[in-house]
């Protein structure tokens, strides 16, 4: 059916649809599309968040009749995105539309589909996951084409798939991931037979590869505002089992007398406490009690439960869950320093050398991030709903001292390798004992990073007997 973008929907009760406006390039790829004699169309997603007001991707979907070959053609700057599926990037000055033949289904099995270019809007329509991505917009008669209802299930609020739910999931079962993403995302009621469908689906996605599963669950860090939402519902359809299974051995993991709530119930009140802007925080957050379950002991003594060392447990742990899922090495680091981090702070009452020692620690390019996550640490214990002000006076007293600039690396040291080598000491694991022990004093005392003086101090520091170690503080 066609339904004019400005007219209520045909289901009744819903308010007039605000308009769509396009960006100048996408109408005028499609009008090139058009003048060479093609049908064209923005489709998708774009769509949707059009309607809903929703922030929208950078890059646009456009469905065409034309084959990639013949897009290529018409257009003087093009990248194959997948030729073989059909989709081919044009560029323009202003963005990237991707160019994507319309496509039925000819066999399915899975992602491995074999499918046809064809010459049919609704049968490539009728391909998609989600009735609420099953639209087309035509920005010349500023027509909507909603063939399965999408429009009536976003007025509802209402997640269905296009045709069989567990048809649609078997084609590709990152498709339940992107659901409860939708859900969580967009507030979405989803109706029993699609969640039946993803438990019934569960298990088809322990084939899913961990780059999949990873921008997945970024998008749902970065897009919904209660990720939480999405989370409980992978856990109620025994998907979360299959891709996160240490977040799902933390539900029922009783704390203790300061946590009223289990360990996965408090981890998803503390990723819903960061803000959303932060979604690699939002990640750690998600690993950063994982180690509780493993470290949880009784204490006689103040009779409850106690966790210690789960910042280090959890910390491995989060390098193991990020490597599974094909994160970058520089994220896995920065993520598994934060998880060992989130219980160290130092005292209020401590001297500058004890918080110059603590930034040294967890890292002064993490501070930031460390007190984000304490305050939604915070922020995730109902039975303290309000961040300490002692945070906030902590997070002051870091951000003084660290302005100071004192030495927290050996690279802020006055001197180096070559100063060493003057001393006539060879290269060698002894430079990075001498330089390591000489912060560790200038730490303490930052006066003493002065190039004579550190050169002094080396010379004494040089003096025992080549490869004898030294003593932990240098002497």
């Amino acid at each position: 059916m066609l339904i004019r973008n400005s007219s209520p929907d045909p289901a009744g009760g819903a308010p007039d649809w605000p308009p769509i406006h396009l960006p100048e390039h996408v109408v005028s790829v499609i009008g090139t599309l058009r003048g060479a004699g093609h049908q064209a169309y923005v489709v998708g997603g774009v769509i949707r968040d059009a309607l809903l007001g929703a922030p929208t991707e950078p890059v646009m979907d456009v469905a065409t009749s034309a084959l990639p070959e013949e897009v290529q053609r018409l257009f003087p700057r093009t990248h194959p995105v997948g030729l073989e599926h059909g989709t081919v990037g044009v560029r323009a000055d202003d963005g990237t539309v991707e160019v994507t033949t319309f496509r039925a289904d000819v066999e399915t099995f899975g992602r491995k589909a074999r499918v046809r270019f064809g010459n049919d809007l609704r049968e490539d329509l009728a391909r998609r996951d989600f009735t609420i991505n099953a639209l087309a917009f035509d920005p010349e008669t500023r027509e909507l084409i909603d063939p399965f209802g999408g429009l009536s299930d976003l007025a509802a609020r209402v997640l269905r798939t296009v045709g069989d739910a567990r048809r649609r999931f078997a084609e590709d079962y990152l498709r339940i991931l992107r659901g409860a993403r939708f859900a969580a995302r967009f507030d979405l009621e989803v109706p029993d037979d699609v969640r039946d469908a993803m438990r019934e689906s569960a298990e088809g996605t322990r084939s899913l590869s961990g780059e999949r599963v990873r921008d997945e669950l970024m998008k749902t860090l970065a897009q919904a505002e209660r990720p939480s939402a999405a989370f409980r519902l992978l856990r109620e359809t025994g998907v979360l089992e299959e891709i996160l299974p240490e977040l799902e051995a933390a539900f029922g993991v009783e704390q203790n007398r300061w946590h009223p709530d289990d360990v996965g119930e408090h981890t998803l009140l503390v990723v819903d406490a960061v803000p959303r802007r932060h979604s690699f925080l939002r990640l750690v957050a998600l690993l950063h009690d994982l180690g509780k379950p493993a470290a949880k002991t009784w204490d006689p003594a103040r009779q409850d439960y106690v966790f210690r060392g789960h910042d280090e447990i959890g910390a491995r742990m989060a390098r193991t869950i990020l490597e599974r899922l094909r994160f970058p090495r520089r994220d896995i680091e920065r993520a598994a320093g934060l998880v060992r981090a989130h219980m160290d702070l130092f005292p209020m009452e401590s001297g500058d050398a004890a918080v110059r020692r603590w930034l040294q620690r967890v890292g002064e390019e993490n501070v930031r991030d460390l007190f984000r996550l304490h305050v939604a640490d915070w922020a995730g214990n109902r039975a303290k709903p309000q961040p300490a002000r002692e945070l906030r006076a902590l997070y002051r007293r870091a951000r003084e001292v660290a302005a100071a600039r004192g030495a927290l690396k050996v690279a802020d040291l006055a001197i180096g390798g070559d100063e060493l080598r003057s001393l006539g000491l060879p290269p060698g694991p002894r430079y990075r004992e001498i330089l390591s022990a000489l912060l560790q004093r200038v730490i303490d005392d930052p006066s003493l990073n002065q190039r004579e003086t550190l050169l002094r101090e080396a010379r004494l520091l040089a003096g025992p007997v080549a490869g004898a170690p030294l003593s932990p503080d240098g002497r």
